[in-house]
């Protein structure tokens, strides 16, 4: 019997799994590969800075042109390393997008010579002994703190990442995903290589692909890939860090801003099923996924205390993101009704309508994701993270199951941790 996940086939080729889908609809073809390691504070900066350097040359191809030159000579394939925070969770992400060989004269070894050029990037970047080059590492570094700058301009951004780092206070979630400016601002030139060992030799990997291809040419192309890459011995990654109930907590912080931001952090009660979390993902979309949610309703439109509000799921964590651009006057107001839509829900004060609307919105997401190999590969490798083998139907008719006991189940599980309030220059008005 074929092994299977989430709709994909699901081999070993004696490493990572490989999980696949040939789908002749496109002729193109996606490659992913993830390595997977806990998101710690002393590599979260050498490891954002990383793809930037990795796209600047390797051995072969020394400098940005020749290696895009190579890719052009792969009939436009693009070959895209980068890193990511996922939950507590930081990945290096490689990525290949090629037109399948099969529609191009001659019918060149399109994912063969595409693999071949992402692990020659990956496993023989352009050094100067065991550091990168310190021009172009300096180059990317002022980036990357250009970059960070740039966060703290756009007020709710940084009214998020300030929430949550003060939220998860301990925590490795608190860990911004670039490690701040303090952290890059005190890198050299070796530690994004360091960063790179680690991940390639105690990642924990996947691999994905999707498109117009057959499982011998496949397995063939991977098979050289992973033998290109170094031997190491790879690590489980932990779960999350689970956080017991306590006490609500609050931080205020002042900028000279028009728009104040409120952010409130809650929390879902340890883990549960899949089912469990599609009623969580609901009843998020019920409070605040859309113009059509409790808190855009009620705090925007009915009341005029805002000029926005909005909730969402970080699915990883399990945490809720409540955000809200205000007056800082009409903070006490907004914070009592977020308490409020909050116990309606609890309490099943809701109409099928608006479980319905949320139904569709989220089924909606769901079906799109077979209309590219790329989102299919996203949604396969974020069922792989979380351990729940189904495919876009089968979550879309899972969703479609979920009833109101669930959603009051889901309400009763949520709790208030943490409220952040960014305060604007009309706060000494």
């Amino acid at each position: 019997m074929t092994a299977s996940f989430a709709g994909f086939r699901l081999i070993d080729v004696g490493g990572p799994p490989l999980l696949f889908a040939e789908d002749p609809r496109f002729k193109t073809v996606r490659f992913v590969v993830e390595f997977r390691r806990p998101l710690v504070a002393e590599l979260a900066a050498p490891r954002s800075v990383l793809p930037g350097l990795l796209l600047l040359g390797t051995e072969a191809h020394p400098d940005r042109p020749s290696l895009a030159r190579r890719m052009d000579e792969l009939h436009g394939s693009a070959v895209v390393p980068g890193t990511a925070k996922v939950g507590e969770l930081h990945l290096l992400r490689l990525v290949l997008d090629a037109v399948a060989g099969r529609f191009l004269p001659g019918s060149p070894d399109q994912i063969g010579d595409g693999l071949a050029l992402l692990a020659e990037i990956v496993t023989t970047p352009a050094l100067e002994g065991r550091a990168f080059p310190a021009e172009r590492f300096e180059r990317e570094r002022r980036q990357l703190l250009d970059a960070i700058g740039a966060e703290r301009d756009e007020p709710g951004r940084h009214a998020l990442s300030e929430a949550i780092r003060r939220a998860c206070d301990g925590e490795p979630m608190a860990v911004p995903e670039h490690g701040g400016a303090d952290a890059v601002a005190a890198l050299d030139a070796s530690r994004p290589v360091e960063a790179l060992s680690d991940f390639l030799e105690r990642g924990e990997a996947v691999l994905c692909a999707c498109g117009a291809f057959d499982e011998g040419e496949l397995r063939r192309a991977v098979e050289r890939f992973l033998e290109r890459l170094p031997e190491g011995a790879p690590e489980s990654c932990p779960g999350p860090a689970s956080i017991p109930r306590r006490a609500p907590r609050a931080s205020t912080e002042e900028l000279p801003l028009r728009q104040s931001k409120l952010v409130q952090i809650h929390r879902f009660d340890g883990d549960a099923d899949p089912d469990g979390w599609l009623a969580r993902n609901l009843l998020v979309g019920m409070l605040g996924g859309s113009p059509s949610s409790r808190l855009f309703r009620e705090v925007r439109e009915r009341r005029s205390l805002a000029y926005y509000a909005s909730a969402s799921l970080d699915r990883y964590k399990g945490l809720v993101q409540i955000q809200v651009g205000l007056d800082r006057a009409a903070a006490p107001a907004v914070r009592d009704q977020i308490v409020r839509q909050i116990d309606e829900l609890r309490a099943g004060r809701f109409d099928d309508g608006e479980l319905e609307t949320a139904r569709a919105q989220l089924v909606e997401g769901v079906l799109g994701v077979d209309d590219a190999a790329a989102s299919r590969c996203r949604f396969t490798l974020g069922q792989w993270a979380l351990g729940i083998d189904r495919t876009p139907q089968d979550a879309v008719a899972a969703c479609r199951r979920v009833g109101r006991d669930a959603i009051v189940e889901a309400a009763e599980s949520l709790w208030f941790d943490f409220d952040h309030l960014l305060a604007g220059e009309e706060a000494g008005a």
